[in-house]
């Protein structure tokens, strides 16, 4: 997992700041990480944050995860909701990799899932990249 509280480069409603999360989550629930993302985000949690990673879980069940590692508000994005996991997909299966946003008003404009990477080198268990390209409200 990796935190940070940034200022975002154009205003955002009702956030000064978010707080931006990388997460790889455990296989069963979340246990640890909750005070560090406190420590570094404070309030912006509230509904400022964002974070986007390997979630473990479809979207139906980022909500409790989101609540043991970030807390504040329920997530009102959580996408792409489509498989992403796992080379070889002849013995793997998961829909896994999310941005997950609880700022109100925001949408997932747009995303790509990726093409397995590197594959002369026979990667198990790798998961596709994802991009996704996320509407914040303009405080504007």
């Amino acid at each position: 997992m990796a935190v940070a509280r940034v200022v975002p480069p154009s205003p955002v409603q009702g956030c000064s700041s978010l707080c931006v999360v990388a997460i790889h989550a455990p296989h069963s629930r979340i246990t640890a990480g909750h005070e560090e993302v406190a420590r570094v985000c404070g309030d912006s949690v509230q509904q400022c944050g964002l974070a986007m990673g390997d979630w473990n879980v479809p979207a139906e069940g980022v909500h409790s995860l989101w609540s043991s590692l970030i807390g504040g508000a329920t997530p009102t994005v959580v996408h792409p909701n489509e498989r992403t996991c796992c080379f070889p997909e002849d013995q793997n299966y998961g829909v896994y990799d999310h941005l997950v946003s609880n700022i109100p008003g925001s949408q997932a404009a747009d995303y790509m899932v990726l093409p397995y990477q590197i594959l002369e080198e026979n990667p198990q268990q790798q998961h596709r990249p994802v991009t996704v390209r996320v509407s914040l409200p303009s405080s504007r």
